[in-house]
């Protein structure tokens, strides 16, 4: 027997922080409930060179600090962040987040 999860609680988000001209970028996962998910995470980054992309994907653990991606980020670049969890194959959630920018708390 196939037991759906309740996923209604569940919270997904990007942790974007910018210092100067380094970004570190780690995807987050709260859940009431201990989980465990796959995610997939695209860093995309703008600036006058060109446009450069990093692919990171894994485990997700509710409350627990995934691997971060760093980069540099010279001051005009811009980043997005595309980032899908999965419960096996099934797409759960997506988030699209800007990383220039550190979110008021």
């Amino acid at each position: 027997m196939i037991t759906m999860m309740d996923f209604t609680q569940l919270v997904v988000t990007v942790d974007a922080q910018r210092s100067g001209s380094t970004a570190v970028i780690r995807p987050h996962l709260e859940n009431p409930a201990p989980l465990t998910l796959r995610y997939r995470m695209t860093v995309r980054q703008t600036s006058a060179q060109g446009t450069s992309a990093i692919d990171q994907q894994g485990d997700l653990q509710s409350g627990v600090a995934a691997n971060s991606v760093s980069l540099s980020l010279p001051a005009e670049a811009t980043c997005q962040v595309h980032l899908e969890v999965f419960d096996r194959t099934t797409l759960i959630k997506s988030v699209d987040s800007d990383c220039g920018e550190t979110p008021a708390r």
